[in-house]
């Protein structure tokens, strides 16, 4: 993966998501680095797994995305993990560990670690998003 091409998924999905993602930062439920941290995590998202993201297949997943950055960045209570969902992607190392490396990143700037929870049900959001493309994969 090269910048360029890192940088044309960027601000193809900043495109496609604009208005969520306004309507989100405008009313107050996403900070303005939770959205850029949104943007550049589903560019590196879209690119390691080979997916394409549009408001009809990743509504819910962008908003989920942006609005847990939001509560990491705000310094909000860590949310409670759910043993069904981490049973549900235990054989899901390949998203697991995609979710894994772009949050290692977006905890740098916001100075504040991701919790494996928050990881665990981002991963559950983007295996949905890997079977409906077609792609599952262990």
């Amino acid at each position: 993966m090269t910048d360029s091409s890192l940088t044309s998924a960027h601000a193809q999905l900043a495109a496609e998501f604009v208005e969520r993602l306004d309507l989100l930062e405008e009313s107050g439920q996403v900070t303005n680095l939770a959205r850029r941290l949104t943007e550049l995590c589903l560019a590196d998202l879209t690119t390691a797994l080979n997916l394409t993201l549009t408001e009809d297949n990743a509504a819910q997943f962008v908003t989920h995305l942006a609005i847990a950055l939001t509560r990491i960045n705000r310094g909000d209570p860590e949310i409670v993990m759910s043993a069904v969902a981490a049973e549900e992607i235990a054989d899901r190392k390949r998203e697991h560990n995609a979710v894994t490396s772009v949050m290692r990143d977006a905890s740098r700037l916001l100075q504040r670690e991701v919790p494996d929870s928050e990881i665990t049900y981002m991963t559950v959001h983007l295996c949905g998003l890997v079977d409906n493309e077609g792609g599952s994969s262990s």
